[in-house]
């Protein structure tokens, strides 16, 4: 019976990431499953499943000599790596921009590692952007600002690393805004399109929803050069071309957890299995 190691910091794998479907699947499949902050000894194959946007290399587990560890190479996921629409002050740029965290999900799982006293700090800075967020110098929570010109970035931002403007190229269908989405385990993989009211693309301002099946070749370009086993990228279509503008080795997940897209991905870890 194969054993499949998964590296997550928590001993618990919460039923909201992807990978938490996908290993429930391979143990009705009859593999077993161990989840923990190290691989274990006898394991088959290894994923690195650690929620952060950096890991340092020393902070990686060692995986058993010789052992295949999907992600493994992926170890910083931050935009200002592959961020295509990123632009600098006084650039040549007169369209809207939008301020977003250089960091993966809001900065979110950095945040929750932070000193106590510098979470308060950032509660309260965050209630306050509620009202201002340039007066709080802070980003609104899980949210991303979208100014008309790029003159009207505060100043501060340009300060911060953890921070990058871009050009807000958003794809349009009518009065509407999408999103599009491709989540992807080894070879199989499906893809979606949302289609919303918000610029933004919340879910609660979604009115439909498709599947996709073609796979943009600049999604496949950055999967290699990122060196990806398993992860989800959310992008938009400009001009018949992909852009990227999130890369997640984490995934989350709502929706049905034995349909066949998720089934397919499961089944593909057999790919990597002796």
């Amino acid at each position: 019976m194969s054993l499949i190691s998964l590296s997550h910091l928590d001993q618990d794998l919460q039923k909201k990431y992807v990978l938490s479907c996908l290993a429930e699947i391979w143990q009705d499949m009859g593999l077993t499953v161990h989840v923990g902050p190290g691989y274990a000894e006898n394991a088959d194959l290894c994923v690195l499943h650690h929620d952060v946007t950096r890991l340092s290399p020393n902070r990686v587990p060692q995986a058993p000599e010789g052992m295949r560890v999907l992600n493994g190479k992926v170890l910083d996921i931050s935009k200002r790596r592959y961020s295509s629409l990123r632009v600098q002050p006084g650039a040549d740029w007169d369209g809207p921009v939008i301020v977003k965290s250089n960091l993966n999900h809001f900065g979110g799982p950095e945040a929750r590692n932070l000193p106590r006293l510098t979470q308060l700090r950032l509660k309260a800075q965050r209630r306050l952007a509620r009202l201002n967020w340039d007066l709080a110098r802070c980003l609104p929570k899980k949210t991303y600002p979208v100014l008309d010109r790029l003159d009207k970035v505060p100043g501060w931002v340009w300060e911060r690393d953890d921070l990058l403007v871009e050009r807000f190229m958003p794809e349009r269908e009518g009065d509407h805004y999408c999103l599009r989405g491709w989540l992807f385990f080894g070879s199989a993989s499906y893809g979606y399109k949302l289609v919303a009211t918000d610029p933004l693309v919340k879910v609660r301002t979604m009115v439909r929803y498709e599947y996709l099946e073609e796979v943009p070749p600049e999604l496949q370009r950055h999967r290699e050069e990122m060196g990806f086993d398993f992860g989800k990228f959310d992008y938009v279509m400009q001009d018949g071309r992909a852009i990227l503008l999130d890369a997640n080795k984490t995934p989350s997940f709502a929706g049905d957890r034995r349909s066949e897209r998720i089934l397919r991905l499961a089944r593909a870890v057999e790919e990597f299995l002796p």
